[in-house]
This record gives structure tokens, sequence and C-alpha cells, in this order.
């Protein structure tokens, strides 16, 4: 109904999970947490609400969107400009969200342009709000720089668009040109144990 229904179908349905959203408070843990994870399938039709249904939709969904539990999916792609004076490096990165344990690339050594193709998965019992990721790009090799920079990636839009990519620079800046990591991230209602 949210994603097919006629307009007053789709807010006929928002309706409905807003108000079994707000009953939650009233019910023990366990029934609010099987009917979260329940109402989490509706994560995928509440951000295509976001992004397409009318306006007055918006802050409901959005609302809805920020209590339901869900997984964030972080794909370390490749690198660009990473690169070193002497020899090749063997880079990784080192993820971090808030405080959670570190997690890391493989190590490749393939030249300025590394390619990972690595997803990272959290579970979340609510969307991480105000969290940052935090990606350093580090260097194994015996030879040449240590790190080659870092990023830090606010992941509240990824929640609420449900799929974010781009590039991001890696900091300080290179006097050979901006390095950067080609990085995708998703937030869906799969959920994942740890």
């Amino acid at each position: 109904a949210l994603k097919t229904g006629s307009e007053a179908t789709q807010e006929a349905a928002l309706n409905a999970l807003f108000l079994l959203r707000q009953a939650w408070s009233a019910c023990p843990a366990e029934v609010s947490r099987a009917q979260s994870i329940a109402a989490a399938d509706a994560i995928p039709l509440l951000q295509y609400l976001i992004q397409s249904g009318p306006p007055r939709f918006h802050d409901k969904a959005e609302f809805l969107l920020q209590c339901l539990p869900g997984t964030l999916t972080v794909i370390i792609k490749r690198g660009n400009n990473i690169k070193q004076s002497v020899g090749n490096a063997s880079v990784y990165c080192k993820l971090t969200l808030g405080n959670t344990e570190p997690r890391l690339t493989q190590t490749v050594s393939t030249g300025p342009s590394p390619e990972w193709n690595e997803s990272f998965l959290w579970s979340f019992e609510s969307p991480p709000k105000g969290q940052k990721l935090r990606i350093s790009c580090k260097n194994k090799s015996k030879v040449g720089k240590k790190s080659f920079g870092k990023v830090t990636i606010q992941i509240d839009q990824v929640v609420k668009l449900g799929a974010v990519a781009g590039d991001y620079t890696l900091l300080p800046e290179s006097k050979s040109g901006p390095r950067t990591l080609e990085i995708e991230f998703q937030w869906c209602n799969k959920t994942i144990s740890e």
C-alpha cells in the first residue's frame, strides 16, 4: 500500500505505522522489539516516500525511519592517486564507526589505484543518529608514508536516502593532487547477527 497504492492509501498505511510506533512504548520490551523488526520491512518504502512521495508524508516517514532497526553496509570500492614517491604502497583502510571495533580492508599492493570492493556491515536497533564513520588509508609497506590520509563521513543521510555513493577526499591533501576513496553506503531493513 505504501508504494503502489493511491495517495490516500499510502497516507492510511503511513498513519497505521505511525500509530503502531507510538504504541510500542506501552508494550513489553520483547513485544515492541518484535513489532519494530516486523515494521522494518517498510524501510525501503519509507525511503521511497521521502524521495518521491508528497511533501506532507516526509516528516512522518522520516520519524518512522529513525525508530526502526536496520543494517548499515559500507562498501570500500577503490582508491585513486594513492601513491608514494618510492615503490608501491601496501595499502589498507581502517574503518571506525562510533565505539565499535575498527574494521580493516585487505592489504593491496597494486599501484596508485588499489581496488578492494569489500563490504562491512553494522546492525542497529535504531539508526545511528549523528554518528560519524572515520576511514583512514594506511601503508603497511616498510618504505614511504605510513598514512595517506583520512576522511570522516556523517552517515545520517544514508538512512533517509537508502543508498549514497561517491568519491571522498582524504585529508590532508597531497601535493600530487587529491587522494580519494570511492565508497558506497546502504541502509536497509536486513539485520545481521553479530
